[in-house]
């Protein structure tokens, strides 16, 4: 899984929608500092965690994998 491309997706894809990361976390239920590192392509994140960010932001992993 290339976490600096998932970073980067998500990263734009919320941007593109005007969410905060504040904003992000309390819809995804994810704590800020993760999606920090996330969006910096940091750390560790389970599948469950992406897959939480994903769905608010309407995006599939399968689309972001097929990005490369």
């Amino acid at each position: 899984m290339d976490l600096i491309l998932i970073g980067k997706v998500i990263r734009e894809k919320r941007n593109a929608l005007s969410l905060r990361q504040e904003e992000l976390s309390e819809r995804s239920d994810v704590a800020i500092k993760t999606i920090h590192s996330i969006e910096l392509g940091k750390g560790n994140p389970s599948l469950k965690t992406i897959a939480k960010i994903l769905d608010v932001l309407e995006l599939d992993i399968i689309i972001i994998s097929a990005k490369k």
